[in-house]
């Protein structure tokens, strides 16, 4: 291609004339760079110029310089061709800071880019832009936000935008916690966008239909790859956030505290603003879970932090609820919380518990169950912990004399009547446990519950399918955050650290021997039970084809199976 050379002063009559309203020379001007783009020469010379005469855009002439930012194939161009370009932007806005929103709102597209040479001259330059202009940094992450690609992009421009966004905090350390912020936004909306129940029924539909397809095309399918396609996406993004953790907390194979202990300051800060609120998430939450691991300072921390928000009379029911789901959850599923640490923490819940019912003596309580919502989710919280780590509890030489010292009996007897509040899978589970350890008599309650309960239903709009499972009004519906992870891909991360649920052979004997005269099929929910907090492979199972016409009967609970319930995240409810 033939070099033309075009000097500054036509470039400025272009300018002169199109401010005009004389359009042919600056054509002109535009049609020469486009055909010259390919050619290294002619482009160093023109950025040089226009380095050189950066006047020209007192006026802006912001046509001008969105043609030369979004019209140039950049991805072609050599590094010098790079660099005067860059040379001539920083030096611009050095001159006029109006420029500078425009030119960083070009380098964020250029995160989206998969082309890694191009991503080592967008942070070059902006490492540059910022130190020389400071209030630069003020403008970043509303623009990352804003060029944050839409989550129904592909998955591979996702993943390189958010590790383009984890690479700059390298640099922009200072705004780290404001760009985490937006990146878990985004993953947290993808994730309510795809619940356990959706990503379940994709992998059985896959895995009951893969044998119509032809061996060869079942051997080009990446086995790891989710096939609902938002998990999909998900598993990925969670990958890179897992990754990018792991790098920080250990360097050269050392764990490293202090950096690690930054960046769960800020993921505990986004927690409690974006994590708590949000109950229909079903993955993020567990980068909490995973950086808790590296230090019990940290699940220290965090377990102080919900315990802290639960008693705070200033917190919402709602978000006390959550605290709690999300303590309750922590402590049955995490291998890393000691027992020591269980103890303590159940301990401390079981104070209240009593204080609670002391108050409420001398008060001569309250028949509303609403005004109790604290009390019947701590006591969930309780039987919950207990099922998941009792096993461990009565290896230790006191260990049920600590739980006999709790004076269950009190809590469970007392006038709020708990059990009849307390989702049924767990207060079925619990009434088992006790009456092997001799620790409290649950079945004269539960029998009494059942015997008075109204056989009252209610729907609950499911915007995941068209039906609406009924359940009993008189149940606390809860959410527990940390139930499986069913993500494969990032599963890597949380397998070592998580405990799955087991049954023991002696508590199935003992559901048999309850009472073989009023048998009956399994609950449909304890179906889902057993799918999702039972099993430990998560792509062999599916709740979501069982869950169409869902009814619990209060009358017959105390003969069901005894599988734990997870939560879909719907949010709380209010007892009636």
């Amino acid at each position: 291609m033939l070099h033309t050379t075009i000097t500054i002063d036509q470039i400025q009559e272009a300018f002169d004339q199109f401010n005009r309203g004389q359009k042919y020379l600056y054509n002109n001007l535009i049609t020469t760079i486009k055909d010259n783009q390919t050619n290294e020469i002619y482009l160093v010379e023109l950025f040089d110029e226009l380095r050189d005469n950066v006047d020209l855009f007192e006026n802006m002439n912001e046509q001008f310089l969105d043609f030369l930012q979004f019209q140039i194939n950049w991805t072609k161009q050599s590094k010098v061709v790079l660099d005067a370009f860059s040379s001539f932007q920083i030096t611009l806005i050095s001159s006029n800071t109006n420029h500078t929103e425009r030119y960083l709102n070009f380098l964020f597209t250029l995160f989206a880019i998969p082309e890694t040479s191009i991503h080592d001259f967008a942070h070059e330059t902006l490492q540059q832009l910022v130190l020389i202009v400071p209030l630069a940094s003020n403008l970043l992450c509303s623009i990352a936000d804003h060029q944050f690609p839409f989550m129904t992009k592909d998955k591979d421009i996702q993943i390189i935008y958010i590790k383009n966004l984890l690479r700059l905090l390298s640099y922009l350390s200072i705004e780290r916690l404001r760009f985490l912020e937006i990146i878990l936004s985004k993953l947290i909306r993808m994730d309510v966008h795809a619940s356990r129940q959706d990503i379940l029924h994709s992998e059985r539909y896959y895995i009951e239909n893969e044998l119509v397809f032809p061996l060869e095309q079942q051997q080009q399918h990446d086995t790891n790859q989710m096939k609902h396609d938002q998990a999909d996406k998900l598993d990925c993004l969670m990958y890179s956030m897992f990754e990018y953790i792991t790098n920080i907390s250990m360097k050269n194979g050392k764990f490293n505290y202090e950096q690690t202990r930054l960046l769960f300051k800020d993921l505990l800060n986004i927690f409690n603003k974006l994590f708590l609120p949000t109950h229909d998430s079903s993955h993020v939450q567990f980068l909490i879970f995973y950086i808790c691991s590296f230090h019990t300072n940290f699940s220290d921390e965090f377990m102080n932090n919900c315990w802290k928000i639960f008693v705070s009379p200033t917190v919402s029911m709602t978000f006390r609820q959550a605290a709690v789901c999300y303590l309750c959850s922590l402590m049955a599923r995490a291998n890393y919380i000691s027992i020591k640490s269980v103890l303590t923490i159940t301990q401390s819940m079981v104070d209240w518990l009593h204080a609670y019912i002391n108050t409420l003596e001398r008060n001569s309580g309250n028949s509303n169950p609403n005004r109790h919502l604290p009390f019947y989710a701590i006591c969930q919280a309780v039987l919950y912990i207990f099922i998941y780590r009792h096993q461990e509890i009565v290896r230790l030489s006191d260990g049920i004399g600590t739980i006999i010292q709790w004076r269950l009996s009190r809590i469970i007897s007392s006038e709020l009547n708990p059990l009849k509040f307390c989702l049924p899978a767990i207060t079925l589970r619990f009434a088992q446990l006790a009456r092997n350890y001799q620790i409290v008599f649950c079945y004269s309650i539960i029998e009494t519950n059942n015997r008075y309960s109204l056989p009252e239903l209610f729907s609950i709009d499911d915007h995941h399918n068209n039906t609406s499972p009924l359940l009993p009004s008189n149940i606390l519906h809860s959410y527990f955050p940390f139930d499986p992870y069913v993500l494969k891909r990032s599963s890597i991360f949380i397998r070592p650290i998580y405990i799955d649920y087991r049954d023991e052979n002696e508590d199935l004997n003992t559901i048999k021997d309850l009472d073989d005269r009023n048998q009956q099929d399994i609950d449909d929910s304890d179906d889902i039970l057993t799918s999702m907090i039972m099993s430990t492979t998560p792509n062999d199972f599916d709740p979501t084809d069982r869950i169409s016409s869902l009814s619990i009967s209060i009358k017959n609970s105390h003969h069901r199976s005894s599988k734990l319930p997870f939560g879909r995240s719907p949010g709380f409810r209010t007892v009636s």
